[in-house]
């Protein structure tokens, strides 16, 4: 039985880290991204046709860079975090992009007490915060619940191989010879891949992994039809590029570190 992510306890982590996580990465306005040190839109193409005067929720936004994306094509963008650094972060940088963004600090258990009862959006989306919630299934279900017909669900998040450890073996070659020394992967489960613990002044939230077919079950359960599945080799360029990811080196070349859904209601 996994540990229950305590919650409550990770707005103040993030409000701790924010000014650590803002200096040490660098996201682009100019391209939507997808996760740290992996291709973003203009090179993926996932996302539908935007036009003005369509709508958009984000949840998890941080600064709310893809919001920002979003707005300079016209559509009208709501963006959370559940951070108040965050969302302090945000307005600075919609300000300085004349981006009018409705914002406001909530995290994926609560965002919906910021909308009205009957809100939809024709786009909503999440870029690697959903790896943080503690009931990930009914946290698609909900936001599934704000797609209007024909809009599009968009979900990347944390790989189940990256959460294992990247270590070094010895393998065996040919009788009589040295063994040869590999870096590679060791994964306990697949299917309860480790967690990620972090830890910042007394406070820590869990980075939890999942298979792919639970986030394929969940989305399918939630009414939608997924359109897209990616799972992206890091490269160089990245609109979202981290100093902390880049540290994992040789794992980012072997195995995927973000999976990709896209999902339709019809």
């Amino acid at each position: 039985m996994r540990e229950r992510i305590d919650i409550n306890r990770q707005g103040g982590y993030w409000d701790a880290v924010s000014r650590h996580y803002q200096s040490f990465t660098s996201i682009s306005c100019e391209d939507f991204h997808y996760g740290p040190q992996i291709p973003g839109e203009s090179t993926l193409r996932l996302l539908p046709a935007f036009r003005a005067g369509m709508t958009a929720l984000e949840l998890g936004c941080g600064a709310a860079q893809n919001s920002i994306w979003l707005a300079k094509r016209g559509v009208a963008c709501t963006a959370m975090d559940i951070s108040a650094a965050q969302i302090e972060h945000a307005e600075k940088l919609c300000a300085s992009h004349g981006a009018d963004i409705r914002l406001a600090q909530a995290g994926f258990e609560d965002f919906e007490r910021h909308l009205k009862p009957r809100e939809r959006f024709d786009f909503v989306h999440s870029s690697h915060a959903l790896e943080f919630v503690e009931e990930p299934a009914a946290v698609v279900a909900a936001m599934a619940a704000r797609v209007k017909r024909g809009g599009t669900l968009m979900i990347s998040t944390v790989h189940p191989l990256f959460n294992g450890e990247w270590t070094t073996f010895e393998i065996e070659t040919a009788l009589g010879r040295r063994p040869k020394t590999v870096d590679g992967l060791f994964l306990s489960s697949y299917f309860e891949p480790p967690d990620d613990i972090r830890d910042e002044d007394g406070l820590h939230v869990v980075s939890r992994a999942y298979p792919v077919s639970a986030w394929f079950r969940w989305l399918t359960l939630a009414g939608l039809q997924v359109t897209a599945l990616e799972e992206p080799a890091a490269t160089t360029g990245a609109p979202y590029t981290s100093r902390d990811w880049a540290d994992h080196g040789g794992q980012l070349d072997a195995i995927p570190s973000t999976v990709i859904f896209t999902a339709r209601r019809a």
